[in-house]
């Protein structure tokens, strides 16, 4: 048993040496190609999505500026992060349009 993890230490080494020297692919990147890479796709391709992504697709700044025009209190708060010249009403430590959509309720 001795003999065999000493071949394989042995022969880990003279790949890594030739490598090395001569060109080839050593043994730790053959390793990230041929193993690591393929298992992290394949299981990390769903975690791409971001929560500014979902905000992204639900609304979109189409140039609507008072909470008259608004629909949610979410879509208010949207509109003020991302859309320019937006006249929404705010008092300091309210969101926008609350008192609307409260009054709406």
């Amino acid at each position: 048993m001795r003999k065999f993890f000493l071949i394989i230490i042995i022969g880990y080494f003279a790949w890594d040496h030739y490598a090395v020297n001569y060109g080839g692919i050593s043994p730790k990147e053959a390793i990230k190609i041929k193993i690591i890479d393929p298992v992290k796709s394949k299981y990390s391709h769903n975690r791409d999505i971001t929560i500014s992504d979902y905000e992204k697709t639900k609304y979109e700044c189409d140039g609507r500026q008072y909470c008259s025009q608004m629909n949610s209190l979410e879509e208010a708060l949207f509109f003020t992060k991302n859309c320019p010249n937006t006249k929404l009403d705010q008092s300091p430590g309210e969101a926008p349009c609350q008192s609307d959509f409260i009054l709406r309720d």
